[in-house]
């Protein structure tokens, strides 16, 4: 359950790597995971997540608030033209864990991000493919 949430966490914040090159609106996320022991329900899923225009404005920052919130801690952060590269470390529930991820900006619209995350006895590694959907999001 502990993994579920926190990859549940990892994908939304994918989303919000690249947010000042990205629409603001209604994003769809497909993303496939492999990895030791991962049940085969989140090998693949979708999920559609909302972008705010305060999101939008400012990536990096963005980005820390959703790690601290998470209870993480973001260490590096770089940006080379399209695309978007970091690291972070997080401790929840007693389990450490890190991870380094990219994001690539294919135009506002699109984006792929591929995470690779570490824990004790379990390696990971997810991508995502995000489409802009929507303007409008659901209330």
């Amino acid at each position: 359950m502990k993994q579920k949430i926190l990859v549940a966490s990892l994908l939304c914040i994918s989303a919000m790597a690249v947010a000042g090159d990205l629409k603001p609106g209604l994003w769809q996320i497909n993303t496939t995971m492999e990895g030791d022991n991962l049940p085969p329900q989140m090998r693949a899923h979708t999920q559609q997540d909302c972008l705010s225009a305060d999101q939008a404005e400012d990536v990096v920052t963005a980005l820390r608030k959703d790690w601290n919130t998470e209870g993480c801690d973001l260490g590096n952060v770089d940006r080379s033209g399209e695309d978007l590269t970091w690291e972070a470390s997080c401790n929840q529930n007693g389990m450490q864990s890190t991870m380094k991820g990219s994001v690539t900006l294919h135009s506002d619209t699109q984006y792929t991000s591929i995470i690779d995350m570490t824990m004790p006895g379990n390696k990971m590694v997810s991508t995502s493919e995000g489409e802009w959907v929507s303007a409008d999001c659901p209330k």
